[in-house]
């Protein structure tokens, strides 16, 4: 089988669907903001995250696959690549956050703390200028990371790339021990401390596995979308399409493994200042509660389970949003109970069709970027090294 070498254009109606979503997020947030305060930061908070962990994940499957010199990531390796490319934009959309920080955060507030001895005990770490510092250390070590590992992406393609092949494992490495540290340093700083008398250890954990799944799903939905239109001919076939099935299919299950662990871990152990996280939930939040175990688990298990179904694009495609819109409501659940609770928000008000509206904004901002970013670089590593061995896998 030959390869087509055909370098992508941004443009028709990839380009103006983006930009349309873009307006209709943009619309759906200033509802959400007239509708309450509390509401609209909680959205716009959850949507940030959002967009975040997904293109953070690039930056883990492009180390992963450097460490352990894989090849299968190598024929469509530019898509990683490119959502690395959104991180700029996930920090300016976090840094806007904290314009919301007292709405969100309990611990921002002085008085509350004053009178409260376990926040008080907390104020060495739960502190603004900590938080921002912290905010702007991890952004800064993710940026970095991502373009050096893209900067290496093209000295593969050069001609001394034996040597730097060998010089990526370490790096790879190293960025992998980064980026586990800043993802669940993020995870606590950023979601967990929403609820700052609850703790978890395996929180961290729990996110990267959402992380990992949600971006597993934005890449095989950005090739699919690809190969519609006629790139990566011969690069990508359905041993590809296969591969990145079974990882959304058993990531999903490393979620809900996860997911289980905490959720028994501290129903059993019954303390209450570990239990009042699932109380909040189960008391008003019970259907989505469990709809999100469905979404996230339970739909992705049953519909990747058989193998004709991790090689059909349709059937891809539709698990790919699922998971994504998943990803969403998992993140909403993460945030929303405690602060609506505070401010005296009952239920699940403010979700639904404005927060779906939302989320196709961001989603379409992503996209926007993403897909910019591969028009700008050959889409296909014909160059490196491993490229070969990786466009011809097998299932």
């Amino acid at each position: 089988m030959s390869t087509v070498v055909k370098n992508y254009e941004f443009k028709g109606g990839i380009k103006t669907t983006s930009f349309v979503l873009i307006l209709v997020g943009l619309a759906a947030f200033g509802m959400s903001f007239s509708f309450d305060k509390a509401v609209g930061w909680v959205d716009f908070l959850v949507a940030s995250l959002f967009v975040t962990t997904i293109s953070v994940s690039g930056i883990f499957f492009l180390a992963l696959s450097g460490v352990i010199q894989a090849s299968w990531l190598t024929p469509y390796k530019r898509i990683p690549e490119a959502m690395t490319q959104f991180l700029p934009v996930s920090f300016i959309l976090m840094a806007l956050t904290l314009l919301g920080s007292h709405t969100i955060y309990e611990w921002t507030h002085k008085d509350v703390v004053a009178n409260d001895p376990i926040l008080s005990e907390k104020t060495a770490w739960l502190n603004e200028p900590r938080f921002i510092v912290t905010m702007v250390v991890i952004f800064l070590l993710w940026i970095t990371f991502s373009s050096i590992l893209r900067r290496f992406s093209d000295i593969l393609e050069g001609e001394n790339n034996i040597e730097a092949a060998n010089k990526l494992v370490g790096f790879s490495a190293i960025s992998l021990i980064v980026f586990g540290l800043t993802i669940c340093l993020a995870a606590f700083d950023w979601i967990m401390s929403v609820e700052p008398h609850w703790f978890s250890t395996i929180f961290g954990i729990y996110v990267f596995a959402g992380c990992f799944v949600s971006g597993i799903a934005f890449i095989t939905l950005t090739i699919i979308h690809l190969k519609n239109n006629g790139y990566l001919e011969g690069v990508v076939n359905e041993n590809h399409l296969h591969d990145l099935g079974k990882w959304m299919f058993g990531m999903s299950v490393f979620w809900a493994y996860i997911w289980i662990s905490q959720y028994l871990l501290i129903w059993y152990a019954n303390i209450p200042e570990e239990t009042e996280y699932f109380v909040l939930r189960h008391h008003h939040w019970n259907g989505i509660f469990w709809f999100n175990l469905i979404i996230n688990f339970v739909f992705p298990f049953f519909t990747l389970l058989p193998r004709g179904n991790k090689r059909n694009m349709k059937i891809l495609k539709f698990v790919c949003t699922v998971l994504l819109i998943g990803h969403f409501i998992d993140l909403y659940l993460m945030v929303a109970p405690k602060v609506f609770e505070h401010h005296n928000i009952h239920g699940v008000s403010g979700f639904g069709l404005v927060q779906l509206l939302e989320l196709a904004g961001v989603f379409g901002l992503l996209t926007f970027i993403v897909y910019r970013a591969l028009s700008r670089r050959n889409l296909v590593p014909l160059n490196d090294p491993t490229f070969e061995e990786g466009r011809h896998l097998h299932q």
